[in-house]
């Protein structure tokens, strides 16, 4: 009989190597908006990212300084979580963790902004929330449909994610409306949400292993198309990040039990949406205000404190309200 696992047991981060793998994502995201993206932008690349650059991200085509191998990351692990949630009533215990980080994140990137302080509000920061938020809201809208048909319900949403690239596409290439460029860009990230929910049904035991497989191939497919029909993607390969995080990700999904009890880790896992939120807006912002009196390296430590502490205070003040 296959196993047969409950929403406590597989939602979030309970699984070990779920939380290691939110954890590493988080690390890879710290990295690329601090360390990589701002002494680029700001002309102060160190010798060793450079190396790196070099060495491991272009030729293995990995690019923006694992940036988006994180992000990736966290969409498999969230959709994996959202597979889980089958009532409304959990969905808004989790919206009320998640959406005081988003909005005070949003508030204090406000008031940064005004005394001067750059926060990073760039697309690549605000689209896999977007994109996060969306596959949600599609797994409770199709659960009546997932209950009798699984695989069907994960098709439906490559289905819908098909339309938002086409539109994207189109708009993008023919100068259509904003929002539906956005929303192709949003749509570009959905097939990873997806391969997250098609690990939870396989481990569920509610898809076989070659339904998981075929729907999995799919995703990839949706994953090139996307890539290949949003000119805002293109040179960035991320159809080969999303990959290499998914083979990551089923690595790690059955592992890492002893890596997961040790602190840092659960602390990475358990704050990982306040940390996606605080390193840009807060980290970055610190960094370039302390970059101007003192060396830089010292500046990006800190920065990286302060994104720890106001991710800690962010925590803290969703446990409460949640």
């Amino acid at each position: 009989m296959a196993e047969t696992l409950t929403p406590v047991e597989t939602g979030g981060t309970t699984l070990p190597g779920v939380r290691v793998v939110t954890a590493t994502a988080v690390c890879l995201i710290a990295y690329s908006h601090l360390f990589g993206l701002w002494p680029n932008r700001h002309g102060h690349d160190s010798e060793l990212v450079v190396v790196i650059r070099s060495w491991v991200n272009q030729p293995t085509g990995i690019g923006e300084d694992f940036g988006f191998l994180g992000v990736a990351l966290l969409l498999l692990a969230a959709g994996y979580a959202v597979a889980g949630v089958d009532r409304w009533s959990v969905a808004v215990r989790l919206l009320r963790r998640v959406v005081p980080a988003v909005v005070c994140a949003v508030l204090v990137g406000a008031l940064l902004s005004l005394v001067g302080a750059e926060p990073l509000t760039d697309a690549a920061v605000t689209t896999p929330v977007a994109a996060a938020a969306l596959a949600g809201l599609l797994v409770l809208a199709l659960r009546p449909v997932e209950r009798g048909a699984p695989w069907l319900a994960v098709l439906v949403q490559l289905e819908i994610t098909c339309v938002l690239v086409m539109a994207g596409g189109w708009a993008a290439g023919a100068g259509g409306p904003d929002v539906l460029r956005l929303l192709g860009l949003v749509g570009a990230l959905l097939p990873l949400t997806a391969l997250g929910q098609v690990a939870w049904q396989v481990r569920a035991g509610r898809l076989t292993a070659a339904r998981g497989v075929g729907l999995g191939l799919l995703a990839v497919v949706v994953l090139v198309l996307a890539d290949g029909m949003a000119p805002d993607l293109a040179g960035y390969w991320h159809p080969l990040g999303g990959v290499l995080a998914l083979l990551l990700f089923l690595i790690a999904l059955p592992r890492g039990a002893a890596l997961a009890s040790t602190r840092p880790v659960r602390w990475l896992s358990s704050r990982a949406v306040p940390l996606y939120a605080s390193v840009p807006v807060v980290g970055y912002a610190v960094t370039g205000v302390l970059a101007n009196g003192v060396p830089l390296l010292l500046a990006l430590l800190l920065g990286t404190v302060c994104a720890g502490g106001a991710a800690e205070a962010l925590h803290r003040g969703s446990e409460k309200v949640a």
